[in-house]
């Protein structure tokens, strides 16, 4: 399969042009009063203000419904959820301690989050996620101090109250509007449970170090761990999840960096031909796009099928990724198959749709024991969106 950029300047995505936004290349800013050749005082683009502006930039887009970049320990804290408690704003849920806010190192050199997993037998390795509803919301929810976009407006956010031992995102689906997305042959049959039909997710990750495959736990054996995850508010766990591989046995080694991978809730088998009725137009296990220790930036794009769909109405996956320092795409997935949604309710009533409405992002792997070495998943510069995002170029 030949490598298939995606180049700064204009793209054509079905059948519509899209504008990229770009920026030059930052240069180091020379100390006040340094003049360049010839005595003309020198002029350029200082590297913070780049970023700045390249954040800023993609944030802007008319689509974007919220957006993260972690300068605050309440994005972090707002959204913490760990096995047991429910809501754990404080950390104080076993495995809380392993999601947490850094004030610098991120992808723009500010905040970011990070989950970590201990060596060893510790308690609650793994069991604390960062699990957020599709919804934009209000500043005094989103840890961010100021209303979420909303798509320029177009979505009301929406108050999320988060207390310690809470259920606020497990009672999600029982709120007037839950902000799922969903086939618009389903739309009809929710209304007003709704935001829209296909939708996308712009994440910087950086997955440092290569502690190699999970080792078999007491409960599970050849193991796949979890990164970027797709599901609802309903449950984590769910016959529509879309999950980005963590660390995975009969995939990684110790020593090398992971390989780009993901499985589907339905049936567990992994994306590139294994789902239900896929066809596969790009699979990484082809383009072979890997992690690269720093800054990575990972572009989703989700148009969800209807339950059980066939043909044009199956769900449709891509993915673009590029590593730090590019300022293009390689789309790394295109793949079409036949999406299964849960049905029934949780056990407070909320009900599932046939869609999702939830992001989860982790460092699940089971409960395995690593002897290798401890490692973190690192994430930054969140953003969903209704439209195409940029890749960063700065």
């Amino acid at each position: 399969m030949k490598r298939r950029d995606f180049l700064v300047s204009t793209a054509t995505m079905a059948g519509a042009a899209i504008p990229v936004v770009g920026f030059g290349q930052s240069k180091p800013c020379p100390p006040p009063g340094v003049s360049a050749g010839g005595g003309t005082t020198a002029s350029t683009t200082c590297a913070n203000e780049s970023v700045a502006a390249d954040w800023a930039a993609r944030i802007a887009g008319a689509g974007v419904v919220w957006h993260h970049n972690f300068d605050s320990a309440a994005e972090v804290n707002q959204f913490r959820w760990t096995n047991g408690p429910g809501n754990d704003p404080g950390g104080l849920g076993p495995g809380g301690q392993y999601v947490t806010h850094q004030a610098s190192g991120g992808a723009d050199g500010g905040g970011f989050m990070r989950l970590a997993y201990p060596l060893g037998n510790a308690s609650g390795r793994g069991g604390s996620y960062w699990h957020r509803p599709f919804n934009p919301l209000t500043g005094a929810g989103n840890g961010r101090g100021v209303d979420d976009p909303g798509a320029s407006g177009t979505i009301a956010p929406v108050a999320f109250v988060a207390t310690q031992n809470g259920s606020v995102l497990y009672n999600w689906g029982n709120e007037s509007n839950p902000g799922w997305y969903m086939h618009p042959a389903h739309q009809a049959s929710y209304s007003g449970k709704f935001q829209g039909h296909d939708f996308w997710l712009q994440v910087r990750v950086r997955r440092a170090q290569r502690p190699g495959p999970p080792p078999d736990s007491g409960n599970y054996s050849y193991i796949t761990g979890k990164n970027v995850w797709f599901t609802t508010t309903n449950s984590s766990y769910t016959a529509q999840e879309i999950v980005t591989y963590g660390q995975a046995a009969g995939e990684d080694v110790v020593g090398k960096y992971g390989r780009h991978r993901m499985y589907g809730g339905y049936n567990y088998n992994p994306f590139g031909g294994s789902q239900d009725n896929e066809s596969v137009t790009i699979s990484n296990l082809n383009v072979a796009w890997r992690y690269s220790g720093g800054w990575d930036t990972l572009l989703y794009h989700v148009t969800p099928g209807t339950n059980g769909g066939t043909g044009s109405n199956r769900t449709r996956i891509e993915v673009w990724a590029a590593h730090q320092g590019e300022t293009s795409y390689t789309k790394i997935w295109d793949t079409l198959y036949t999406g299964h949604f849960d049905g029934g309710s949780n056990s407070v009533g909320a009900p599932g749709l046939p869609g999702w409405n939830a992001l989860i992002l982790a460092i699940y792997h089971n409960g395995s024991t690593f002897t290798t070495t401890a490692f973190d998943f690192d994430y930054d510069q969140v953003i969903f969106s209704k439209q195409f995002i940029p890749c960063p170029t700065a």
